[in-house]
C-alpha cells in the first residue's frame, strides 16, 4: 500500500487529483517526472515539461512506476530461509535482531574483512550510498563496493585529474563511442539529434548500428573489443597531419613525444585490419573530429568492458586532449562539481585487512576506496586472499550481472550468510538466507546533481512523493542497522531530513529550500580553460600523456593496444570451434536497468531472450528468425531465440542485456580482467551458434 506523504489534498471519503513533481530514479539520466495521485495512490505518471534538462521527455522504464509499484510478485515483508529451504515471513525487528546477529557472528568469528557489502545501481545521484560506505568503515570491512564506469574515470582522472562531460548543445562535432544514448539517457539522445540538425557533424563508433548511428555523418563499425586500436589510429592521422593543436600540446602536456613514436605502429591499414573498419573512415573521421573544433566526445560502458577498456579510454582522453578540446564551450568541460559535507568515517579495525584487489588493482583501490567486486567470487571459493564469508548485496543482482554465472552461483552458494534487498526476488535473492523488501526511489529524499543545463551546473532535489507501508528505504535501512549494530554515536541523524541537511551544509542550501525549486538551483559559473590559472590536477599539472604514475604502478605509461584475449586473430584454433564474435549487453528500452524485466508492462512482457544475427549470417547457417538455439562460449551454453538483423556485421552475433531465463553471462568469463581497473571483457568474446536438436 503506497500513501501519499504529505495528504493536504485528501478530504473525506475522495480525493482530490494531487500533481507532484519529482526527479525519476531508475536510471541516473535525472529526467524530471510528474505524479498524479488520488487518495494516496499514483493514477498516472508524466515527463515534466518544466524539467530544464529532460524538457519533457521520460523513456517506457519511468513510466513503469506504477507498475513497479503495484507489480504482483513485490516483495512485501522480510523473509528468511529455514533449514528446509522455505521462506518464513518476518517483522522488521526480527530482521534486524537476525542480521545484526549474523554480522557480529561473522566479524567476531572471522574478522570484519570477512563480510563484503554490494551496492548496485541506486539510480538518481545515488546517496545512500555514501552511509553504506560509512557503515563498513565502522564495521571495519574494507570490501565495500559498487557498479559505475570505474575505468573511465580512472582514465580521466590519470591523464586529467578530473572527470569532464560533453557540452553537446555548444559543439561542432559528436562524437559517441560505444555510447547509445537512445537507449541510456533520452533526453541526451534528442539533444544530439537536435544538435545534428543545426549542422554540427555527428560520428558515431559502435559495433551496432544504433538509432543516431543510422544518421550520423560517419558510423564506425568496429569489431567489438578493438576500440583502443581505433582511438590508436586516429590519433596517427592526427598526429601525422598535424591536425593538433600544437599551442596546448607544447605548454599543456607531457609525453607527447613518445605517443609520436607509439603511434607509428598504428597506422590505418594496420589499424583497419584489427577494426574491420575501412581505412577511409578512420582517416576521415579523424579529420573531422580534428578540424571541426569545438569537438566533444562521450564513451559508453562498452569501452570499458574490455580487457583493455582502461587504456582505451586513456587513448581517447588523449585524442579529446591534443586536439584542444579540453574545457573549451562546446567540447570536453569541467564544470565546478557542488562540494557535500563527506560521510566518509575511518575504517575502525585494529587488524585492518587489505581490500579484495588491493594488491592486484592498487590503482583501482586508490581512486575509488572500493574492493574489485570481481574477485569476490575467488575470494569465497579459494580464500584468496582470505575467505569472505557473509555478503550483504542491494539493489544488484551479481547472478544475473556478474561475469561467469556459474562461478558466481557456486559462490554464493558457499557464503555463510547471504542477505539481499530489492524490490523482487531475484536470482540472488533465492540464493540468500534473509530478504528484504526496498522502497522505491519515490519515498525518498534524493539529492541530483546536473553538471550541463541550459545555464549551468544545477543541484536539485528528488523530494518524497510516497510512504511505502512496510517497506523501507536504503537510507533508512542502513540508519536503523547501524544503530542495532551499536554505532548509533557515528549515525546520529535521526532522520533522513537531518542526514541530507548535514550534506548540504557547505552548499549553503537546506533540504527546504531545495523542496521550492524543483528545476534545481544554478550553484556556479562555468569559466573556460580553468587550467590556464591553476593548472591541471595531476602530478606535473598538465595532462599527462605518458603517466609517471601508472609507471611507478607496473603499467604501461602509455596507452597501447592488446588484444582481446579470446578473438579470432589471438585464439585462432578456439576461433575455428567458435568462429563468431559476440558480444552482450546492448540495451533496449524496456531493460536499460534490468529492474524493469519483472514490470507487467505489455511492451516489455512481449520481449523474450533473443541472439541477434546478422541475416545473411543466419541462412548461411540455415537458421529461421524465430527460431531456438543454442549459444556456447567456452564457459556455458543458452538457449535463446534468432532475431534477424541488419545492424551487425556478419561475423558477429549480439545478446542484449540480463535475460533471467537466457543470461549471456553465461558465456562472460572472469578470468582474464583488465589489468589496471579489473572490469571483464564482456562486450568481446568467442562464440558459436548450435542448431537444436
Amino acid at each position: 500500500m503506497c500513501k501519499l506523504s504529505n495528504p493536504r489534498a485528501l478530504s473525506g471519503d475522495t480525493a482530490e487529483l494531487q500533481t507532484l513533481r519529482t526527479v525519476c530514479g531508475i536510471c541516473g539520466s535525472c529526467c524530471g517526472m510528474t505524479l498524479t495521485l488520488q487518495n494516496g495512490s499514483v493514477i498516472a505518471v508524466d515527463g515534466d515539461p518544466a524539467d530544464p534538462y529532460s524538457q519533457g521527455n521520460l523513456c517506457f522504464k519511468g513510466r513503469a512506476i506504477i507498475d513497479l509499484l503495484n507489480a504482483p510478485d513485490r516483495l512485501r515483508y522480510p523473509l528468511s530461509k529455514t533449514r528446509n529451504g522455505k521462506w518464513q515471513k518476518l517483522s522488521w525487528e526480527e530482521a534486524f535482531d537476525l542480521l545484526s546477529e549474523r554480522l557480529k557472528t561473522i566479524k567476531n568469528r572471522y574478522g570484519p574483512q570477512a563480510l563484503a557489502v554490494h551496492v548496485g545501481q541506486a539510480g538518481a545521484g545515488k546517496e545512500f550510498t555514501h552511509y553504506v560506505e560509512r557503515f563498513c568503515n565502522i564495521y571495519g570491512t574494507p570490501n565495500f563496493s559498487t557498479l559505475g564506469s570505474h575505468s573511465k574515470r580512472l582514465a580521466h582522472i590519470l591523464t586529467y585529474g578530473a572527470i569532464p562531460v560533453s557540452d553537446y548543445r555548444n559543439s561542432s562535432c559528436i562524437l559517441l563511442w560505444g555510447y547509445n544514448p537512445t537507449r541510456a539517457c533520452p533526453p541526451l539522445s534528442k539533444q544530439v539529434s537536435e544538435v545534428h540538425r543545426r549542422g554540427a557533424y555527428l560520428i558515431v563508433v559502435d559495433p551496432i548500428t544504433t538509432p543516431l548511428a543510422k544518421t550520423a555523418d560517419f558510423h564506425l563499425q568496429l569489431r567489438p573489443g578493438t576500440d583502443g586500436a581505433l582511438a590508436l589510429g586516429m590519433l596517427h592521422v592526427v598526429i601525422r597531419e598535424k591536425l593538433y593543436n600544437k599551442d596546448f600540446v607544447k605548454r599543456w602536456t607531457t609525453g607527447f613525444d613518445q605517443l609520436c613514436d607509439l603511434i607509428k605502429e598504428y597506422p590505418p591499414e594496420r589499424v583497419s585490419e584489427i577494426t574491420w573498419v575501412s581505412v577511409a573512415k578512420i582517416t576521415l573521421a579523424a579529420r573531422l573530429y580534428a578540424g571541426s573544433a569545438p569537438s566533444c566526445v562521450t564513451t559508453g560502458i562498452a569501452t570499458e568492458l574490455q580487457a583493455n577498456g582502461f587504456q582505451t579510454n586513456r587513448a581517447i582522453a588523449i585524442l579529446q586532449a591534443i586536439t584542444g578540446n579540453l574545457d573549451i564551450s562546446g567540447g570536453a568541460i569541467f564544470p565546478p562539481v557542488a562540494k557535500l559535507s563527506p560521510l566518509s568515517a575511518d575504517n575502525q579495525s585494529l587488524d585492518k585487512k587489505p581490500a579484495v584487489g588491493e594488491y592486484t588493482y592498487p590503482l583501482f583501490k586508490k581512486y575509488t576506496n572500493q574492493a574489485q567486486a570481481n574477485l569476490y567470487t575467488r575470494s569465497i571459493l579459494e580464500g584468496k586472499p582470505y575467505p569472505i564469508k557473509g555478503m550483504v548485496v542491494t539493489g544488484s543482482d551479481p547472478v544475473l550481472t556478474w561475469p561467469n554465472t556459474g562461478e558466481v552461483r557456486k559462490a554464493l552458494g558457499n557464503l555463510e550468510f547471504l542477505a539481499v534487498m530489492d524490490h523482487f526476488m531475484t536470482e540472488t535473492a533465492q540464493l540468500g538466507d534473509l530478504v528484504l523488501p526496498a522502497a522505491t526511489f519515490l519515498s525518498r529524499n534524493e539529492i541530483w546533481r546536473i553538471l550541463i543545463s541550459n545555464d549551468g551546473p544545477r543541484l536539485g532535489l528528488a523530494p518524497k512523493v510516497l510512504s511505502e507501508e512496510g517497506l523501507l528505504t536504503d537510507w533508512q535501512f542502513w540508519n536503523i542497522l547501524a544503530k542495532k549494530m551499536g554505532y548509533g554515536r557515528d549515525f546520529p541523524w535521526l532522520t533522513e531530513e537531518q542526514a541530507l541537511n548535514y550534506r548540504l551544509k557547505p552548499t549553503g542550501l537546506t533540504l527546504e529550500e531545495l523542496k521550492d525549486k524543483p528545476e534545481g538551483v544554478k550553484y556556479a559559473e562555468w569559466a573556460e580553460k580553468s587550467y590556464e590559472r591553476k593548472g591541471f590536477d595531476t602530478p606535473s599539472g598538465k595532462v599527462e600523456i605518458y603517466s609517471k604514475v601508472l609507471q611507478d604502478h607496473g603499467y604501461e605509461p602509455l596507452p597501447n593496444y592488446r588484444e582481446p584475449i579470446e578473438s579470432p586473430l589471438s585464439l585462432t584454433c578456439l576461433a575455428e570451434i567458435y568462429p563468431l564474435v559476440l558480444t552482450t549487453g546492448a540495451r533496449n528500452d524496456a531493460y536499460h536497468c534490468f529492474r524493469c524485466q519483472n514490470l507487467p508492462v505489455s511492451h516489455m512482457q512481449n520481449q523474450e531472450p533473443m541472439v541477434e544475427v546478422h541475416r545473411e549470417k543466419a541462412k548461411e547457417l540455415y537458421l529461421q528468425d524465430g527460431e531456438t538455439v543454442v549459444v556456447a562460449s567456452p564457459r556455458g551454453r543458452i538457449e535463446l531465440k534468432v532475431k534477424y538483423t541488419d545492424k551487425i556485421d556478419p561475423r558477429v552475433i549480439s545478446i542484449p542485456h540480463v535475460w533471467e531465463k537466457a543470461n549471456a553471462n553465461e558465456l562472460t568469463d572472469n578470468i582474464i580482467l583488465d589489468p589496471v581497473t579489473g572490469l571483464p571483457p564482456d562486450r568481446s568474446m568467442l562464440a558459436r551458434i548450435i542448431k537444436k536438436e
